[in-house]
């Protein structure tokens, strides 16, 4: 893995970054864009920070992508109110669920890239929902995802559901910056994406139970 040789102000500027936009991101509902200040200041420190990208190629750093990540922004326009079907692609139901967190497990060894999302329904009783799915490096600086399967866990059982993928095309995203704890990524219609990792190495995956 290559990394750009920082100056010698650089790595406190990152460490600074980081720890404001932790800090917004915790304003924010969990994840999502939300508006206000607290947001518009969010995007303002994640511009800084890709600035001061430290991996030229963070693509072809498999060690750096590794882990489970936490969401802590999107500019997607994702709502907490919403559907399992919103979620994946068609794939379940209408039903109505309210969004509580969102995290991203990747592997590099399996090419696993599943995005996590924790929710209730409307009976107040929690679920987690696996949007799984498969990346691999498309340029030095961008990913090819795919989804492929929706995996809902809900009271100890496990539904899995195929995601039709001749209706869901391909996606692009350029990761903007990458470091051992934070990812930006930027998709193929300029969407931010802000994470932060929590385990480089998780004991299990949500996959899998």
């Amino acid at each position: 893995m290559h990394q750009r040789l920082l100056r010698p102000d650089e790595p406190e500027r990152i460490a600074r970054l980081k720890r404001e936009l932790a800090a917004l991101g915790a304003l924010t509902l969990p994840g999502f864009e939300a508006g206000g200040a607290a947001t518009d200041r969010l995007k303002t420190l994640a511009a800084e920070l890709e600035a001061l990208n430290p991996t030229p190629q963070p693509a072809l750093a498999p060690q750096l992508h590794r882990g489970r990540w936490h969401l802590l922004y999107s500019s997607l326009g994702l709502h907490v109110e919403t559907t399992l079907a919103r979620l994946t692609f068609g794939a379940l139901p209408k039903t109505v669920v309210t969004v509580t967190e969102v995290f991203q497990e990747t592997d590099p060894e399996t090419h696993h890239y599943d995005n996590v999302v924790h929710l209730v329904d409307a009976e107040g009783v929690p679920a987690t929902l696996v949007i799984a799915g498969h990346f691999r490096p498309e340029a030095p600086d961008g990913l090819r995802l795919r989804f492929t399967e929706a995996i809902l866990w809900r009271e100890g059982a496990r539904e899995r559901t195929s995601i039709a993928t001749g209706h869901v095309p391909a996606m692009r995203t350029r990761l903007s910056f990458l470091d051992e704890s934070f990812r930006l990524m930027r998709s193929a219609r300029g969407s931010l994406y802000v994470l932060e990792r929590l385990d480089p190495s998780p004991a299990h995956w949500a996959r899998d139970g």
